[in-house]
């Protein structure tokens, strides 16, 4: 870090390798060695590996927010194929296994996939509209759309939700 720093004549006497604790200063971007090479434009604008990879290959890479099954999708494929996984029978051997999930993967059907991102969709909207987890969970009760949340709709489904916890 030091060498990098140096080349770029951002280096001063002192200068730590990192603040303690990962913690520091908010809005200061030369408190340390990682904070002023975070702050760069080479190393902000760098994709991943795994980006760089996935694109090479002509795929989109996007990345959902940790610990969001409902905003993701693919959580909830993944959910109903170790669903049918559970129901396979047990194997010890490891190729006997990849075929167990490959063919639990290949059961979900295409329709269920696109339900799923419809409902992932429809968290994303909802979220975006300002409404809170009580919200949601009415919604996904009530409305069952394929189309996003209009202003009507959250309206709506807040009042109902204020009606219900009175």
């Amino acid at each position: 870090m030091e060498q990098i720093i140096k080349e770029r004549n951002l280096w001063k006497d002192g200068l730590l390798a990192q603040c303690p604790g990962f913690k520091c200063q908010e809005g200061k971007t030369d408190c340390c060695c990682r904070r002023i090479l975070f702050c760069q434009s080479d190393f902000v604008n760098q994709k991943s590996a795994l980006e760089e990879l996935i694109e090479q290959r002509g795929h989109i890479c996007d990345f959902y927010p940790k610990y969001h099954c409902e905003l993701n999708f693919i959580e909830m494929y993944w959910g109903a194929a170790k669903f049918h996984y559970r129901k396979s029978p047990r194997t010890s051997d490891m190729k006997e296994m990849r075929v167990n999930v490959q063919q639990c993967l290949d059961k979900i059907p295409h329709l269920a996939i696109m339900r799923y991102a419809n409902r992932a969709a429809r968290f994303v909207s909802g979220y975006a509209h300002g409404l809170s987890g009580t919200d949601l969970g009415y919604l996904k009760k009530e409305y069952k759309s394929h189309r996003m949340l209009t202003p009507e709709v959250v309206s709506e489904i807040k009042a109902s939700v204020r009606n219900i916890n009175v």
